[in-house]
């Protein structure tokens, strides 16, 4: 007798389920799906499985904090909510890598943050505000992403380290190149070794004249080696 009311108390407890709830939890996790195709198509670190995750948890707090608010009286329906926005910023913090001198993943970090107020507005029941939200940071993704690979053909920044004779006039080598190839260089920093000199610089042009300058980097004569970073 014991046991079937346990079970009779259980399946009441599972039939106060508002499905209202279940609603806004499969939406988050149709928005977190859309944000997550793009990272997960580019190989990024947070893909498809983190941005749904991400989403359907920011959604399912947004509804305990509102249903905590109610069952308690409290005029604060936002403050579980509210701490979404930080515990987020945690997330997005782990994404971003500083290598060498340079920042990556801020992107990651910046989807991670616009996936969670997706959550956050299906959790609040704002169906059309959560779907204009995931359609447009999926948009921002895709569209950008198309808009930059564009641009790359005509003007991309790539990084150049050489390793010439300690007697070569390095300036005037790399200039010479520059020029037969159509590429434009700036942010040059030269160190001297017992043996050498190593240059680094940023070469800015068309992605094909970036190729020919690289080209002509490594059949110059003065030049013992060279790489792009």
């Amino acid at each position: 007798m014991r046991s079937a009311a346990c079970c009779a108390c259980y399946f009441g407890a599972v039939m106060e389920l508002d499905w209202i709830d279940v609603i806004k939890l499969l939406a988050a996790i149709g928005g977190g799906a859309l944000i997550g195709l793009e990272r997960e198509l580019a190989a990024k670190p947070a893909g498809l499985r983190t941005n749904i995750l991400i989403c359907l948890g920011a959604a399912l707090f947004t509804v305990l904090s509102i249903k905590v608010a109610e069952a308690g009286d409290l005029a604060d329906r936002g403050r579980i909510a509210a701490q979404i926005v930080t515990g987020v910023g945690f997330l997005g913090a782990g994404a971003i890598i500083q290598h060498r001198r340079y920042v990556v993943g801020l992107t990651t970090a910046a989807t991670i943050w616009a996936d969670a107020s997706v959550g956050m507005a299906f959790g609040a029941g704002e169906f059309a505000l959560g779907i204009l939200g995931a359609v447009l940071t999926s948009g921002v993704l895709f569209g950008l992403g198309l808009a930059e690979a564009r641009i790359a053909h005509w003007h991309t920044v790539a990084r150049f380290e050489v390793e010439m004779d300690i007697s070569a006039n390095i300036t005037d080598v790399i200039e010479r190149l520059a020029n037969e190839t159509g590429v434009r260089w700036k942010s040059w920093s030269v160190n001297k070794t017992p043996d050498s000199l190593v240059g680094r610089f940023k070469a800015v042009g068309p992605i094909s004249n970036l190729k020919d300058f690289q080209r002509a980097l490594l059949h110059e004569e003065q030049i013992a080696a060279a790489k792009r970073l």
